[in-house]
């Protein structure tokens, strides 16, 4: 992530006062810039996924799963991945096809409660995303989770469907 780090978010919703105000400007600042990028990386997104994407953005969904599925050994870009996000009952799939690099950055967070926490959250929500051109042909989608995880795909073609409950 290069405009919306878990470092800064993390900052944002910092017990200090001014470390957070601190943070909010460089976030404010950073949100500006990278709308510049996104208006440009836009244009290359099939029209049906940015509908769907503005009008839902997948922030404080869910992750339900990630599959990477490995086509026909021998075929051009035979690997692709979804991910399956859920909010209020409403399930997404986002399908990634064309594969040229999966990244899944994922460290389980100590349990700083000792033996009192009872649920653990894993990747936990879909905080913020970002999105970049790559090359002529790739693009790049990065999604930082709350934990800090992250998952970077650079694909060539991209979708989005709802998927009936």
């Amino acid at each position: 992530m290069r405009y919306f780090t878990d470092e800064l978010w993390t900052k944002i919703n910092s017990e200090c006062k001014e470390e957070r105000e601190k943070a909010s400007l460089q976030w404010y600042k950073n949100a500006e810039e990278y709308s510049k990028v996104f208006k440009n990386v836009e244009k290359l997104l099939p029209k049906k996924f940015i509908k769907i994407y503005k009008q839902h953005s997948f922030h404080d969904y869910n992750l339900k799963r990630i599959e990477v599925i490995h086509g026909k050994q021998g075929y051009i870009d035979p690997v692709a991945v979804s991910i399956f996000v859920e909010e209020a009952g409403e399930v997404w799939n986002i399908t990634y096809k064309k594969i040229k690099k999966i990244l899944i950055n994922y460290e389980q967070q100590p349990d700083v409660f000792g033996k009192k926490r009872r649920t653990y959250e894993g990747f936990d929500t879909y905080g913020y995303d970002e999105f970049f051109q790559v090359d002529e042909k790739t693009l790049s989608h990065e999604i930082l989770f709350a934990s800090g995880a992250t998952i970077l795909i650079h694909f060539e073609k991209i979708s989005v469907n709802k998927i009936d409950s």
